[in-house]
């Protein structure tokens, strides 16, 4: 898969695999075989947080990684910690999570109470620091390759002199290699403006929230969030109407009612408005990994006009009627 350089020291595949969602799959051993998958497809990157999967996705990564650990790009972030109450459901979040997506119910009153599982957000060094030896630990690893500050927002309490000082140590002892900012869109583009050049931006994009061009002077660029909510919508609106997808489909000349052909297009998009970063995937089925390598290849046809008219029917029939 095609690489991009986002730090001395540091090259990623242009696409990195996400994850967030790791736990959602119950069987350690297909959790494996998943991250095995990813990697065997050709991708390098993997973006993981002291939070993801209640703390345990950090050392579900670092058992994978301990014979590849070389071959490998690990992102992680701190500033959002697993509370220490919730021990069991480390063990039980597999068959939870299968239940919250089988019952949207229970997810919406799930995500309501969301926040009783994780500690009051504190951005300062001893927090960074600390975070950091854990993550250390559960990676299994002597250092990571980016360190991110994990989604600060606007009301937070952020020492972010003290942070980047902190920060840049760690990158002059061989801890990190390099660090930067991951989060929503709008409070990170503004952090990163008073980050050195070289500070990493990860932040959310998709084809339908894209109101503004991708920030290009802000590179290095990560984008994460680039099918989900994307994915959801578009297919919703498309099984709504069989004369729409025929319609679309004509268009396209592919099959837009398969879900799979609407992820690629995304993930085209998603490549091609970020031409020197990198587009988080996540996905918890080993299947829908394969092929990522010919979707970044195609990244590079700008006059793609199949991307043109996805773009074009997105534009008019979605977002413009919001």
């Amino acid at each position: 898969m095609e690489s991009t350089a986002l730090a001395p020291g540091v090259t990623s595949t242009r696409i990195g695999f996400g994850c967030a969602g790791l736990m959602r799959e119950p069987s350690a051993r297909k959790r494996q075989g998943l991250l095995a998958e990813a990697f065997d497809q050709g991708i390098t990157h993997f973006d993981v947080a002291r939070m993801y999967g209640l703390g345990a996705a950090e050392g579900e990564l670092g058992r994978f990684a301990r014979d590849r650990r070389d071959r490998m790009v690990i992102a992680t972030k701190f500033g959002i910690e697993p509370a220490s109450a919730p021990g069991r459901l480390v063990r039980l979040q597999g068959p939870a999570r299968w239940l919250l997506a089988r019952y949207p119910v229970l997810r919406g009153y799930v995500k309501r109470r969301s926040s009783t599982f994780h500690q009051p957000r504190n951005y300062d060094a001893a927090t960074a620091r600390a975070s950091l030896h854990t993550s250390l630990r559960e990676l299994r690893t002597d250092y990571v390759d980016m360190l991110l500050v994990h989604d600060p927002s606007p009301t937070d309490h952020m020492d972010l002199p003290e942070i980047c000082a902190f920060l840049e140590e760690a990158r002059q002892a061989g801890d990190v290699r390099a660090w930067g900012i991951a989060g929503e869109r709008n409070p990170c583009i503004q952090i990163k403006r008073s980050l050195p050049a070289t500070a990493i931006l990860q932040v959310r994009d998709d084809i339908l929230s894209r109101t503004q061009p991708s920030p290009g002077d802000l590179e290095p660029l990560i984008t994460f969030g680039v099918v989900g909510e994307a994915l959801d919508r578009i297919a919703s609106y498309l099984q709504g109407s069989s004369e729409r997808r025929s319609r679309w489909s004509d268009e396209l000349g592919v099959d837009c009612s398969a879900s799979q052909v609407l992820c690629s297009l995304l993930l085209r998009d998603a490549l091609d408005v970020n031409p020197r970063g990198v587009v988080l995937y996540s996905t918890t089925r080993p299947e829908r990994l394969r092929g990522l390598d010919a979707i970044a290849s195609a990244a590079h046809n700008h006059d793609d006009p199949v991307l043109a008219a996805f773009r074009s029917r997105v534009g008019d029939e979605l977002v413009s009627t919001g």
